[in-house]
């Protein structure tokens, strides 16, 4: 019973110092639609800038429309109107319709049809969701759109028109990008024609009359981007120049976890070999930290990992370890001040 009893305060005691657990996820994301970078009604081009840097999108569908035309490109996997790409579209409506007026969400009218250079406007984001309104131009502004919050936060724009973006870059802070959605009813842009760095995380998402999407990185610079997603119109990708873009949301790499992609999960459990391994995803490329405790709290082991995005997985040497419980937290830090932290979870080492 008193193993029983430091165990429970250890668990209390260990969630207090972890904080938040693991970003939370707006739940209308099905597992189907997270696992594209690119989803079409009707076709989906990409257009890289030559044939030994060919711009490359790791899954990419279309449904109805069967359409995927490349030029120095390449999509790692396609779905032309099959199962998935089928289902995906019908995830999408669904996540379309639970954009419109999420459940207890906090609304936000920006007044005009240009976002500020510093968001939210109101002060930094706590759990929950909030919808900024208005959100149509941000068209050479000049400054970074900053927005600050939590992992819990879930940020929605909802844009009447159309939208556009050129030359300017979104910097999320605590937010995850997988908790930002973009629902443009017409048709949205988004260009980087410079030499600067700029990232445009979240999900876009139309759907009105054939409204297309459009991307381009034409300069220098660099451009990072989120998932696309148009329900009756076209997507386009286009990188030429001397710059780079990429997807800093991989198909399967963002919340909600798809089946086998799991946050943080340990196997095998008990471990009786030489080796015990941590299952997990990453939003994004960035650093991982697992703090391993014994049942009195004791720190017993510390991993350090730089990992890319997608699932991934770290290693300990069980066999080092005595025989007995062992509590973990695995925390990921992201580029721009990102970072979740999982919940307090346990393993046995049997030897």
């Amino acid at each position: 019973m008193k193993l029983i009893a430091r165990l429970s305060r250890l668990f209390v005691a260990l969630t207090f110092v972890a904080g938040t657990a693991g970003g939370a996820s707006a739940q209308t994301m099905g597992s189907t639609l997270a696992s594209f970078n690119i989803l079409a009604n009707q076709q989906v081009t990409l257009t890289g800038p030559d044939p030994v840097t060919p711009l490359v999108v790791n899954v990419v569908g279309t449904s109805p429309g069967v359409t995927l035309t490349l030029t120095d490109a390449a999509a790692n996997t396609y779905h032309p109107h099959d199962t998935v790409s089928i289902n995906g579209q019908a995830e999408g409506l669904t996540l379309w319709n639970s954009l419109t007026a999420p459940a207890g969400a906090t609304v936000i009218a920006l007044g005009a049809a240009t976002m500020p250079p510093n968001l939210p406007v109101l002060g930094a984001l706590g759990a929950g969701v909030t919808i900024f309104t208005a959100a149509a131009n941000m068209t050479n502004i000049g400054t970074a759109t900053t927005i600050t919050g939590v992992a819990d936060s879930i940020v929605i724009f909802q844009v009447a028109t159309a939208m556009s973006m050129t030359d300017h870059d979104i910097t999320l802070v605590g937010i995850l990008p997988s908790n930002v959605y973009y629902q443009v009813v017409q048709a949205a842009t988004i260009v980087n024609d410079d030499a600067a760095t700029r990232s445009f995380p979240g999900t876009v998402i139309n759907n009105t009359g054939a409204q297309d999407i459009a991307i381009t990185c034409s300069g220098a610079g660099s451009l990072d981007v989120g998932r696309f997603i148009s329900l009756q119109g076209k997507v386009s990708v286009t990188q030429s120049g001397a710059g780079t873009l990429g997807f800093v949301m991989p198909a399967g790499g963002a919340a909600p976890f798809t089946p086998g992609c799991t946050d943080g999960l340990f196997y095998p459990s008990p471990a009786t070999g030489a080796t015990g391994t941590f299952a997990y995803c990453m939003e994004s490329a960035g650093d991982v930290k697992i703090r391993i405790y014994n049942v009195i709290g004791d720190l017993a082991v510390k991993i350090d990992d730089a990992k890319s995005a997608g699932s991934q997985t770290s290693t300990v040497d069980t066999a080092r370890l005595a025989p007995g419980v062992y509590l973990y937290i695995l925390e990921r830090s992201y580029n721009g001040g990102n970072k979740t932290r999982s919940k307090v979870k346990k393993f046995v080492v049997k030897h």
